[in-house]
């Protein structure tokens, strides 16, 4: 069961508070020695395996809720731990309970030196995922770097006291190092794990470095207080030991992940990076020391100085190399990365906080059709208008504030020679390492082309849509032509049937009635071959000279008859005859007709006029009703105009309609216009006959 985060920091808190009072303690008793020196001993022995076992105890606890690496750590150094509790336990056994000095070696140092390997690769398993550190062959340098440097150390302090004291036994030379030794290796090794930790592990690895520390330097004392003779428990520096493990069970359940981040993208600190250097440090200072007091270095200092100048020198020569290495390859990505964007296909630029162009490659000069020097501190003002600056503007804005996101808009720009362009931004921000805008790279397209297209594809949309919406007034109006004909002659040819007795006059009236219907449908079918071929590109022009007055009276004529509630007045001058084809141009006086009639007030007369004007005659039309020049415009061109004016746009009577009259009017090289006054006059002018 895992606990909350922030339950997880409270028994921690908890955990911290309990083991600095119990170290408080220790030490306390260590110092007074309450009871005595049999009552200290038992204490200090106890209190020491005591610590170790609840360090092997948390460490168990941590490797069974985390999983793989960090459950191998932590099972490692929890062995660690209870190996050295277990020689503490024989320890005690010895001098506690068989009251006897305990030998030396004993079978204690198993369990003490035991923990020894288990620590060191219980802390190399921390350290599986590297932050920007050395590797390889550097990363084996640094560390025998600081084991020699610690080792160096060790040794002027008293490490080498301890190795000419111990006897002439090397066994007993042996175990005697064995314990500084295995501390300088576990030194070693967390000192460059907490250099390649990352943020989350930093309290984790601090702990094992202090818990660690105060062991080493318990077991220093050891080594050199036994070399002497003169260690005996119940000494202060025992209280190395108790501190140095509850230290590390306080690591144990330091909150955590149940797994370590693989990595970590940001550099490692300076601190990190300094670290193994203070063991160089260390050393050099300890050379200082001796040398003040009078202690020269023996050759075995005298050798790890020249390992350790040996060391430093190859470590140098390889970090140059790399360093060295890593330079030409930035050099050569920066120059692939600069060809890159010199020879790109499309515009990219470089765009400063005060909107002017700190860089631009040739393509985007091309675009504008200017120079790269042009373009070179040039405001963005100078190639796009102030209203596409402003939309720029706003954009920047609204990406400024947003990491990792992309800003695509449309603007126009004003080229070099005045032209314009149109061009697809792309545009993203680059920070600074404080997190604050560099500047804003931004990738230009030309998409004039693509723009134009869809231009295009949009008003040949609208045309089509326009010509399916007259195709369906039209069919409408034609359905209503044929049927009202065909419900006529219906009508009457069934009622000559159904009657027994009709006179000769009423059979002719209804006979006529049939065939005026008759001829109606004929009209009407011709109509639809004529719009049908004109559509099609077939239509074919029949031209001869034309009485224009004498076809006006017709069409007016025809048109007044089916009407009761307009009067249609003609005023048509002396005019010459006209080139044209006298059934379109028929077609085309009934349609405006039609159209005054659907657009004028009831009682209100329509007037038509005709009369010579230079080489053209022209014909005009005028109504009562009203309506906006845009509406009269839209009905011209076939397409709807305002919303409020399209159920006003409509096939005229003819079937024909104002575009296919426009369409007659041009095939005949006349025009057809409309005037607005205090009602609509719509005109159209054919040429004179040459004859």
């Amino acid at each position: 069961m895992s606990l909350s985060r922030g339950s997880a920091w409270r028994v921690f808190a908890v955990s911290a508070v309990a083991a600095a009072l119990m170290s408080i303690a220790f030490v306390v008793w260590l110092q007074l020695q309450p009871g005595g020196s049999p009552v200290t001993t038992a204490v200090d022995d106890v209190g020491e395996a005591v610590a170790a076992l609840v360090a092997a105890l948390s460490c168990g606890l941590a490797a069974r809720r985390t999983s793989g690496q960090l459950r191998r750590a932590w099972a490692l150094l929890g062995a660690s731990a209870l190996s050295w509790g277990l020689g503490e336990v024989v320890w005690t056994i010895y001098e506690v309970g068989l009251n006897v000095p305990v030998p030396f070696p004993s079978a204690a140092d198993i369990g003490f030196l035991g923990a020894i390997p288990l620590a060191i690769a219980g802390v190399l398993s921390f350290s599986h995922t590297p932050r920007g550190t050395a590797t390889g062959i550097r990363q084996w340098l640094d560390r025998a770097i600081v084991a020699l440097s610690l080792l160096f150390v060790a040794w002027g302090l008293g490490l080498g006291q301890v190795f000419y004291s111990f006897g002439s036994s090397w066994q007993t030379r042996v175990i005697g190092l064995a314990y500084p030794v295995g501390d300088i290796l576990i030194g070693t090794v967390l000192i460059l794990a907490i250099r390649r930790a990352t943020d989350e592990t930093y309290g984790r690895l601090l702990l094992l470095l202090g818990g660690l520390a105060a062991i080493a330097l318990s077991d220093s004392a050891f080594a050199l207080l036994t070399a002497e003779g003169n260690y005996s428990t119940g000494s202060l520096l025992d209280a190395g030991w108790l501190v140095g493990y509850l230290m590390i069970a306080l690591a144990a359940i330091w909150p955590s992940e149940v797994r370590d981040r693989t990595r970590e993208e940001k550099p490692i600190d300076v601190w990190q990076l300094a670290l193994p250097w203070t063991a160089v440090l260390a050393a050099g200072v300890t050379a200082v020391v001796r040398a003040l007091a009078g202690h020269p270095l023996d050759a075995f200092l005298t050798v790890l100085t020249g390992a350790l100048a040996v060391l430093l020198m190859v470590s140098q020569v390889v970090a140059h190399r790399e360093s060295r290495s890593l330079l030409i390859r930035s050099r050569l990505a920066a120059a692939t990365l600069s060809e890159v964007i010199m020879y790109a296909p499309l515009g990219v630029v470089r765009i400063g906080h005060d909107l002017t162009f700190l860089q631009a490659n040739p393509s985007f000069a091309a675009l504008l059709r200017t120079t790269v020097e042009e373009l070179d501190g040039a405001p963005v003002s100078r190639f796009f208008p102030r209203s596409e600056i402003a939309r720029a503007s706003e954009r920047f804005r609204e990406i400024t504030g947003q990491v990792g996101v992309i800003a695509d808009f449309d603007t126009q720009a004003i080229r070099g020679d005045g032209t314009t362009v149109w061009v697809h931004w792309t545009a993203s921000t680059v920070r600074k390492g404080s997190g604050a805008v560099d500047y804003y790279l931004v990738m230009f397209e030309d998409i004039s082309a693509r723009r134009a297209a869809d231009e295009v594809a949009a008003a040949n949309l609208e045309v089509l849509e326009r010509l399916n919406k007259v195709k369906s007034q039209f069919l409408t109006k034609v359905s209503h032509e044929f049927r009202t004909a065909l419900v006529g002659i219906q009508g009457f040819s069934e009622y000559i049937r159904e009657a027994d007795t009709l006179d000769v006059d009423d059979v002719k009236a209804f006979a006529t009635d049939i065939y005026d219907d008759a001829v109606r449908l004929d009209r009407t079918l011709k109509e639809m071959l004529e719009l049908d071929h004109s559509e099609a590109g077939r239509g074919e022009l029949h031209l001869t000279d034309v009485d224009l007055a004498d076809l006006i009276r017709d069409a007016v004529a025809a048109v007044q008859m089916g009407t009761s509630e307009h009067a249609i007045q003609a005023d048509l001058q002396q005019l010459p005859k006209v080139i044209a084809d006298p059934e379109l141009v028929s077609q085309v006086v009934t349609s405006l007709l039609g159209r005054a009639l659907d657009y004028s007030p009831a009682r209100a007369p329509v007037l038509v006029t005709a009369r010579a004007n230079g080489a053209q005659v022209q014909v005009g039309v005028t109504d009562r009703g009203r309506a906006s020049a845009s509406d009269l415009e839209a009905q011209l061109l076939g397409r709807a105009a305002a919303p409020a004016a399209r159920d006003q746009i409509r096939v005229l009577a003819s079937n024909v309609g104002l575009p296919m009259a426009r369409q007659i009017v041009e095939m005949h090289g006349g025009r057809i216009w409309f005037e607005v006054g205090a009602g609509t006059v719509w005109c159209f002018s054919l040429p004179i006959s040459a004859a």
